[in-house]
């Protein structure tokens, strides 16, 4: 038996394990380690390992058997988790081998890129529990957990059973941590992982009923062959980091309750589960209350268990967590994120609540007590493709919730609408410091939901601090382009659609379509607020109308709309404050349009003039809304 790890952690992780305990679980341990960094200003990441074969000689043979030695002995930046001998030993007994030489080269590869996140030097001060946003090099998340002590003292655990044993070992090149237990991310999707849990026995026996099992199974489009395609170094000038996706992968969430939940409330077998669903769905789809079959789409209890699945890979920090912390939020705003469901033509809303400082509210539809939260001790269960977690109430498209989601405004960020970029880790995977941006170039074909002419690069910025945008991020053209987007399905209703940009100088002009139907005029991307044309004032400026509302009807009028007051760039570099109060900042309305049922729709667009073109988000208004719809 190991004696109990190091008990080091940063000020930092102090920091972050407060706020935890604060927002998310009674934590009553006061007791935290002192800082320790270990710097070692002349060693790289290899030879650091090297100069300690005490400690770490069986993982360097690794490494040199692997040639990966040489890489982490280069420059760049590197993330370490490099087990110590007793760990190595322990594992091969695992396996029933007696060493190294009993793995194929294949496996020892995988094992060495399972323990080294390249591009980032992390140390603990840039953890947060849950799985790190950054993969490592055999493209899985590594999760973070902390056990505390009874004597206060708290360990670090990675992949929830490999304890930090020395953590920070801060090297030219990067960050080592000495961990207890080789890392092996499991090797089973997600419908494999949940056969296995016997917390959700009820949930998994109406998914294989359902059939929906079969729609989890995807793993990776083996097709894709990034070198097919360059990165072309003209594409832009803010100094980004160009790059082209290196794979094409598929993932899956499930939000699940458990068996003791759906006890309490007194479903206890699959009857019991099909009598429930009936009861919500066969009121919100009346025409469909005879669908016995449990494999049609249509049916109640299909309906119930695929509103629990979504075809994106979303870690717990990656909800909401992650897009409300990127520093352009104003904290004075409740941020929204709408989910599409794998249950057709619906939404899920996952939301902030500034009132209680919390994040991950699901489908709150009247006080804070009314949303479903994600339990504490239960959540991001790794997969191969996806991962799951335990909810605390019944989750479900509810007659309630669907009055709620087409009664009010729906802000959607660009990249919401692409489960790509999150299944490939594009969106949100940030750098440090969160500048200069990393410039995806998307190849034609790689998004399911966007179609585009010959010819036309289609890109994507991730988050960059100096951007003013929502959520820091914008999907990005240049040139004479002509593309379609598929949006999410939207509910039935007549809504104000909208589309927010960032005026620059270097975009272009552009007709946009919505359903194939023009929308107006083209529209000068670079043309800003303050033309005659749209007669942006600053709001505060005109003394006879201080909070510029009159403005504001002016400029609808004209088919446009301030930008909204709840976010601002990271970083005055380029811009400051809020996105109401640029002049370079500006929604087009692009019409009132009645959609008779839930579905998805077009936006499509087309280059008049060459130039930049950049797509920050979409707004859906429904007009019983405009009246009464806020600045932010």
């Amino acid at each position: 038996m190991r004696k109990k790890s190091y008990q080091l952690v940063t000020r930092g992780l102090f920091v972050l394990i407060s706020t935890f305990c604060v927002l998310l679980y009674s934590c009553d341990s006061d007791k935290i380690g002192k800082e320790s960094y270990y710097t070692f200003t002349g060693d790289l990441v290899g030879g650091y390992l090297e100069s300690h074969q005490e400690e770490y000689s069986e993982f360097v043979k690794l490494l040199d058997t692997t040639g990966v030695i040489g890489l982490l002995n280069a420059y760049g930046e590197y993330t370490c988790f490099a087990p110590d001998n007793e760990a190595m030993l322990n594992f091969y007994a695992s396996k029933g081998r007696y060493s190294m030489a009993d793995f194929t080269m294949d496996t020892l590869k995988k094992i060495v890129y399972d323990h080294i996140i390249e591009g980032f030097s992390l140390g603990t001060n840039d953890f947060i529990e849950g799985r790190l946003s950054q993969k490592t090099m055999s493209d899985r998340f590594v999760a973070v957990s902390y056990q505390s002590f009874t004597d206060g003292d708290l360990t670090i655990r990675i992949n929830k059973t490999s304890p930090i044993l020395k953590p920070n070992i801060e090297v030219h090149n990067g960050m080592i941590h000495k961990i207890g237990e080789v890392l092996h991310p499991s090797e089973k999707t997600i419908v494999e992982a949940l056969s296995e849990d016997e917390s959700f026995t009820l949930f998994f026996n109406a998914l294989l009923e359902t059939g929906l099992d079969k729609e989890l199974s995807l793993i990776e489009d083996k097709s894709y062959d990034p070198s097919r395609y360059s990165t072309n170094a003209d594409f832009t000038d803010v100094g980004s980091i160009i790059k082209i996706p290196q794979s094409r992968k598929f993932g899956y969430t499930a939000l699940i309750e458990s068996d003791s939940t759906y006890a309490l409330n007194g479903i206890e077998s699959l009857d019991d589960l099909k009598s429930f669903a009936a009861q919500i769905y066969d009121q919100v789809y009346p025409e469909d209350a005879g669908i016995s079959d449990v494999k049609d789409r249509r049916n109640s209890l299909n309906r119930f268990i695929a509103y629990h699945l979504i075809n994106k890979q979303i870690n717990y920090s990656k909800f909401i967590i992650d897009l409300d912390n990127t520093g352009h939020s104003i904290k004075t705003y409740d941020m929204f994120e709408y989910i599409e469901t794998m249950c057709p033509n619906t939404l899920m809303e996952v939301r902030t609540n500034r009132a209680t400082s919390e994040y991950n509210l699901f489908n709150m539809t009247g006080s804070a007590a009314d949303a479903i939260r994600i339990v504490q001790t239960n959540y991001d269960n790794d997969a191969l493709n996806g991962v799951y977690h335990e909810i605390d109430k019944i989750l479900a498209y509810d007659f309630a919730f669907a009055g709620h989601i087409s009664g009010k405004r729906l802000r959607m960020d660009a990249a919401s609408f692409f489960p790509e970029l999150t299944n490939n880790n594009l969106r949100g995977n940030l750098n440090k410091e969160g500048y200069p941006s990393v410039l995806w170039i998307i190849p034609q074909g790689y998004i399911d939901r966007v179609t585009t002419s010959e010819g036309t690069e289609f890109a994507y910025y991730d988050f960059d601090q100096r951007f003013l945008d929502f959520q820091g991020d914008e999907v990005y053209l240049k040139g004479l382009y002509d593309f379609s987007i598929t949006t999410p399905a939207i509910p039935a209703g007549t809504y104000e659609v909208r589309f927010g940009w960032k005026v620059e100088t270097k975009r272009g002009a552009a007709q946009l379509y919505w359903d194939g139907l023009p929308c107006g005029i083209p529209l000068d991307l670079t043309i800003f607020a303050s033309n005659p044309n749209i007669g942006y004032v600053r709001p505060g400026e005109d003394p006879s109308d201080p909070n510029g509302y009159e403005n504001d009807k002016m400029m609808r009028n004209r088919g446009y709309m301030k930008g909204p007051a709840s976010f601002q760039p990271a970083l005055n570099t380029w811009f400051a404050g809020n996105a109401r109060i640029n002049e370079g900042y500006l929604r087009r309305i692009l019409g009132i349009y009645t959609f008779d049922e839930a579905g998805t729709h077009t936006f499509s667009v087309k280059a008049a003039r060459t130039g930049e073109f950049m797509f920050d988000f979409l707004e859906f208004v429904p007009v019983e809304v405009l009246e009464r719809e806020g600045i932010d």
